[in-house]
């Protein structure tokens, strides 16, 4: 027992000790036997007691062997008639050894009651230490799910911000997509309508280029045609006033009109001038066109 005790002492607090905890530690299979190996512990160290006080006082050899140990837990016999009681005067000294013996057994009963009652408060020690155990887990427990739930609750809210704002920004991107994409088209637009402009302008200079020169050309021919004009002017009043100055100068001579216009035919001056008078105006017809161009 008191090595039993002593491994009780060497446990760890606070620890939650029950029945069942106490028969593996003692190795008893249950609490009736263990109070029942305590009360026999004491009878054992009685009757021992008693043995080794009977031989000292050399008592019989009959009494002794009663009094010897047993290894087996004594049994009540089955009930005998009663017989006679038969009084027997004992001896001092046996009546004063039984009496140490029973006070012994009186101090090894306290003991246990002792025992027992250390047992009890130890127990209440450990289930009072265990149910403020039980209730800092609870306790601990609560405020770790709270800071969890905490913890989890602003990772959601900061995953919810960091989604909304990843939608504006795809939101604006779609917008400004669709937005370069308008003017995209736009300026597609103007620039066909720009090839459409510069095609037109081209088409029209080229027209007004083609109309130009054949309207210079038109009036060059013309201008060509008005001097040719003059220059038979010319032509026809030159040879009408040469014409008169020979009629003039025959009719002076006393010629008839006839003979003149044979002279004059036959005349080598005459064709001389004529030639020079071409020259001239054809000269002066091809300085006039080259300024016009």
């Amino acid at each position: 027992m008191i090595e039993k005790w002593g491994k009780l002492n060497d446990l760890p607090a606070p620890l939650h000790i029950g029945e069942e905890d106490i028969m593996r530690i003692l190795k008893v299979p249950n609490i009736e036997h263990l109070l029942y190996e305590v009360r026999y512990l004491g009878i054992y160290i009685e009757e021992e007691f008693l043995f080794k006080v009977g031989l000292s006082i050399h008592a019989g050899r009959s009494e002794a062997k009663m009094l010897k140990k047993s290894s087996k837990v004594p049994e009540l016999p089955d009930p005998a008639p009663a017989p006679v009681p038969k009084v027997t005067p004992k001896r001092q000294d046996v009546l004063n050894h039984q009496c140490i013996g029973r006070r012994h057994a009186d101090d090894l009963l306290l003991r246990r009651k002792y025992l027992e009652t250390e047992l009890t408060h130890s127990l209440n020690k450990w289930n009072a230490e265990f149910v403020k155990i039980k209730y800092l887990q609870g306790e601990y427990k609560r405020k770790y799910d709270s800071r969890t739930k905490e913890a989890k609750n602003q990772q959601i809210y900061q995953l919810q911000v960091g989604l909304e704002g990843a939608q504006v920004v795809i939101s604006q991107l779609w917008k400004d997509q669709k937005t370069s994409a308008e003017k995209v088209c736009k300026l597609e637009a103007e620039n066909k309508r720009s090839h459409t402009l510069l095609d037109e302008k081209e088409a029209t200079l080229s027209d007004l280029e083609s109309s130009r020169i054949i309207e210079d050309f038109k009036k060059s021919i013309a201008f060509k045609s008005i001097i040719q004009d003059h220059v038979q002017e010319a032509r026809d009043h030159i040879y009408d006033v040469e014409v008169k100055a020979l009629e003039l100068q025959c009719i002076d001579e006393g010629l008839t009109p006839s003979q003149a216009s044979d002279d004059s035919s036959s005349d080598p001056d005459g064709d001389e001038v004529q030639s020079e008078l071409q020259k001239v105006f054809a000269l002066e017809v091809d300085d006039e066109i080259v300024d016009i161009e």
